[in-house]
């Protein structure tokens, strides 16, 4: 069996907490794995195949608080292991994930983490038209300073988020019709700082469904209706009620595009008695591939986002944005990413524009080893100055796996 090679840029996961990906967040189709196992080593006698990597960056960060102006500049160093577990029959595939994340700053000790992140997937086809999607997420991770609206404490606010999850979709691929159900949970603690975290506490439900109907080969015209319970632990200022309904298309028109878009509304209420907010929503996601080596990403969403601070209701943020992928080679491969957000924070009188622009190589040097580097600004206006910031963040990272 052949080794599978990872080529995923470590720096991935370096996200900044103040670009929000909930926003970017496109509910997919449902689909069964598809594929073979192609690669890991076989764990005794067993049907489990494991993978092991491990990443390592270098870098610096010219904005470590995300401030105006208190601007904190450090070098950095992460190491991330992590293990991928892939288990297969004919009607059952189970993968499971570990990714770690060792953060250390040299110039500001105070913002070393360490962070966890643990998945888990079955999938069960109970026949060519019945599928069960079980997952969970369990995440020890952090905020980083600065990120959020809440006081900027000693250290980071560190925190426990754990998601169980369930789909079910009836209704073959290609069929002339398809349904989806599905339902998850989220609880969030955080575990430090407690005199303003304890405030973000907070757990909810998600559940829905959705229904896609062929009007042609290729194409679905589908609809959509998701409700999200929203509650705090500590105060019913937030705490209440979220639906969106949708209505779009999905497709795959020809070899070179994939796609969908869904338009609708958004509507919150709370539990409180205060006035609910209802406004359109929308999600999009478009793929262009016009060579077997190149692709395009085009998003774009409408969605709320909880507040981290500031006596915020919520956070109404726009998306929209491309990357672009392109493999020069067998060996080489970059990509470039645009993405603008807008943000405006619903009970408070504050409106940001975050734009952020993403350059990114990799090199397999050897068949285990992808070395590579990054780059990325991030810049925030805002109506309130003092928000405003620029960022620099420079990377050179490496990926081994067996």
């Amino acid at each position: 069996m052949t080794k599978k090679k990872l080529n995923t840029a470590l720096i991935a996961l370096l996200s900044l907490a103040a670009t929000s990906a909930g926003a970017q967040y496109i509910r997919p189709a449902y689909s069964y794995p598809s594929g073979q196992l192609t690669g890991g080593t076989q764990i005794a006698d067993t049907p489990l195949f494991a993978t092991p990597y491990i990443g390592l960056a270098v870098g610096h960060d010219d904005n470590l608080f995300l401030s105006r102006d208190n601007r904190k500049a450090s070098n950095l160093y992460i190491v991330s292991p992590g293990l991928k577990i892939d288990a297969r029959s004919e009607a059952m595939i189970f993968q499971a994930s570990y990714q770690g994340q060792i953060g250390r700053y040299t110039s500001s000790a105070d913002d070393n983490y360490v962070d966890h992140t643990t998945r888990a997937q079955l999938d069960t086809a109970f026949s060519g038209r019945s599928f069960l999607r079980l997952g969970a997420d369990y995440i020890r991770s952090h905020d980083p300073r600065g990120s959020t609206d809440r006081p900027v404490e000693g250290r980071p606010d560190k925190y426990r988020l754990v998601v169980p999850s369930a789909t079910y979709a009836f209704g073959a691929p290609g069929a002339q019709g398809r349904v989806e159900l599905y339902a998850s949970e989220i609880n969030k603690r955080y575990t430090n700082n407690r005199a303003t975290t304890q405030f973000a506490d907070r757990s909810g439900a998600e559940f829905g469904g959705a229904f896609y109907w062929r009007v042609m080969p290729k194409t679905y015209a589908m609809a959509e209706v998701r409700n999200t319970e929203i509650h705090y632990d500590l105060t019913n200022v937030n705490t209440g009620e979220e639906r969106r309904y949708y209505a779009g298309i999905s497709w795959e028109a020809t070899a070179k595009t994939v796609g969908t878009i869904k338009v609708g509304q958004l509507s919150r209420r709370f539990d409180n008695g205060d006035p609910s907010k209802t406004t359109s929503s929308w999600e999009g996601l478009v793929t262009w591939s016009p060579l077997t080596y190149s692709s395009f990403d085009f998003y774009t969403s409408r969605q709320s986002n909880e507040a981290t601070g500031l006596g915020a209701r919520f956070i109404l943020s726009s998306v929209a944005g491309v990357n672009w992928t392109h493999a020069w080679s067998s060996f080489l491969n970059t990509g470039v990413g645009l993405r603008y957000q807008k943000d405006e924070y619903q009970g408070f009188d504050r409106t940001d524009d975050l734009k952020t622009l993403n350059l990114r190589v990799g090199y397999k040097f050897r068949r285990w080893l992808t070395i590579g580097g990054e780059y990325t600004y991030t810049k925030r206006d805002s109506n309130q100055p003092t928000f405003e910031f620029d960022k620099n963040l420079y990377m050179l990272t490496a990926t081994a796996s067996m």
